[in-house]
C-alpha cells in the first residue's frame, strides 16, 4: 500500500484567468497533490473573464479583495507544512501575506509578470521599493513570467539563484487541421478570398498593446499589396474608438475589421483562419496572442516588448522580431511574409514545433521542481 503523503499547495491570485486555468488542471491531474484553489474575486471590471471561470479546475475560496482575508492568513499561519504559491500581490490579502512570511521566516513561492516600465509617482514608488526590499530579505522563491521579467528582476538586484523563469502555459491538445476547420467560413465573413491574406490580432485595445502602430503598418504598404490584405483586431478597451477613427483617416474601413472579446475557442478559430498573427505591443508582459498562434501553426511578426514573442520566436525561423516603434520594420516584415507563401507555410509548422515544447504538464513539472 502506498503511504506517500500527499503535497498540499494553495495557489492564491486575484481572479481567475484561462491561461492559469490550463495549469491549474495539470496540477490538479497530478495525484500526488493536494491542489486548493484560492480567488480574491471571480470577475474584474478591467477583462471579460465570466465568473464559470473560477469553476473550471474545482471548487475555490474566494476570500475578498477589500480588506484581509483572515481565514486564509489564518491558514497560512497554522499549515506550516504546506506549501504557498501567490500570484502577485494585486490585493490587501496578498500584500499581507508577503510582510507575513517574511516575519515568519517562513519558505514561500511568487509568480510575477514584468512590471511595465512607466513613471510612478513618490508614494507608489516608495511602496514598490519597500516590497521589493521585504522579498531580497524573504525565503521567498520567485517565478517570473518570461525572460523579460527575468531581467527586470536581475536588474533591481534579486540573486539569479532565486528566480525562476515560469512562463504562461496555453493547452496544446488539437491538431493544426483541428484549428483550420472554419478557414473558409470564417474569411467569407470578413470578405476575404483564399488568395487575400488575412492577418488576425487581439487583446485589450489600449495604448500599450501598439494596435494603432499594426494600422500604420497596413497603410503604408505597397498599393498592389494592400488591396488584398485584411485585418482583425479582437478586443475591447478604452483605445477602440481612436484606433475605428484611425482607420477611417486611412480609408481602411474595407479591409480592417474589429470584434468584441470572443471565447478562447472561438478566438482560436479565427487564428485558424489567419495566414499571419502580429503581436504589435509597445509594451506587453507577456501576451496570449503569440502563443495561441504558434498553437495554430500560424507565424508571428512580434515586438521585442511583448514578453511572449521575445521568448517563442526564433527570427526568421517561426516569425519574425522587430523593434517595437519601428512600424516601418513592421511593414517590411508583413510583406515579406505575403510575398513568401511557402516560407509562411514551413515557418507555421517551426511554430507549432515550438508550441509543443511549452505544454501545461510541462509548465506543472517545471513549477513542483522548484516549488519551496
Amino acid at each position: 500500500m502506498n503511504t506517500t503523503k500527499k503535497l498540499t499547495l494553495h495557489f492564491i491570485q486575484d481572479i481567475p484567468t484561462p491561461h492559469n486555468n490550463v495549469l491549474l488542471k495539470a496540477l490538479r491531474d497530478d495525484s500526488a497533490i493536494d491542489l486548493y484553489i484560492w480567488y480574491a474575486r471571480l470577475t474584474h471590471p478591467q477583462y471579460s473573464f465570466k465568473a464559470e471561470l473560477g469553476y473550471e479546475v474545482g471548487m475555490p475560496t474566494i476570500y475578498g479583495y477589500k480588506l484581509p482575508s483572515w481565514h486564509l492568513i489564518r491558514t497560512v499561519f497554522f499549515n506550516k507544512s504546506d506549501k504557498f504559491f501567490i500570484v502577485g500581490w494585486m490585493n490587501p490579502t496578498t500584500r499581507f501575506l508577503v510582510l507575513l512570511f517574511w516575519i515568519l521566516r517562513r519558505p514561500y513561492n511568487i509568480w510575477f509578470d514584468c512590471p511595465q516600465h512607466r513613471p510612478f509617482n513618490l508614494l507608489k514608488s516608495s511602496v514598490r521599493n519597500f516590497y521589493y526590499f521585504i522579498l531580497k530579505k524573504s525565503k521567498a522563491k520567485i517565478f517570473a513570467v518570461g525572460e523579460n521579467t527575468v531581467q527586470y528582476f536581475k536588474k533591481r538586484g534579486f540573486s539569479e539563484e532565486g528566480l525562476v523563469n515560469l512562463p504562461i502555459f496555453v493547452e496544446v491538445n488539437k491538431s493544426i487541421e483541428d484549428y483550420r476547420k472554419n478557414r473558409t467560413e470564417i474569411r467569407s465573413h470578413y470578405q476575404t478570398a483564399d488568395s487575400d491574406f488575412f492577418i488576425v490580432t487581439g487583446s485589450r485595445l489600449i495604448y500599450e498593446k501598439g494596435f494603432d502602430l499594426l494600422i500604420d503598418a497596413i497603410a503604408n504598404l505597397d498599393e498592389k499589396i494592400k488591396k488584398n490584405v485584411k485585418l482583425l483586431i479582437v478586443g475591447k478597451g478604452p483605445e477602440k474608438q481612436k484606433l475605428i477613427q484611425k482607420v477611417s483617416h486611412n480609408k481602411l474601413g474595407g479591409s480592417i475589421f474589429f470584434e468584441d472579446w470572443m471565447t478562447q475557442q472561438d478566438f482560436m478559430k479565427h487564428i485558424g483562419a489567419a495566414d499571419l498573427v502580429v503581436h504589435p505591443a509597445r509594451f506587453d508582459a507577456y501576451g496570449g496572442i503569440t502563443l495561441s498562434a504558434m498553437i495554430a501553426g500560424v507565424p508571428v511578426v512580434g515586438s521585442n516588448q511583448a514578453g511572449s514573442a521575445k521568448d517563442r520566436i526564433s527570427h526568421g525561423l517561426n516569425g519574425w522580431l522587430y523593434d517595437c516603434n519601428d512600424v516601418s520594420k513592421l511593414t517590411y516584415w508583413i510583406s515579406i511574409a505575403i510575398e513568401n507563401p511557402g516560407m509562411l507555410e514551413e515557418m507555421g509548422r517551426s511554430a507549432r514545433e515550438t508550441a509543443d515544447h511549452y505544454t501545461p504538464s510541462i509548465g506543472a513539472t517545471q513549477l513542483l521542481e522548484q516549488l519551496i
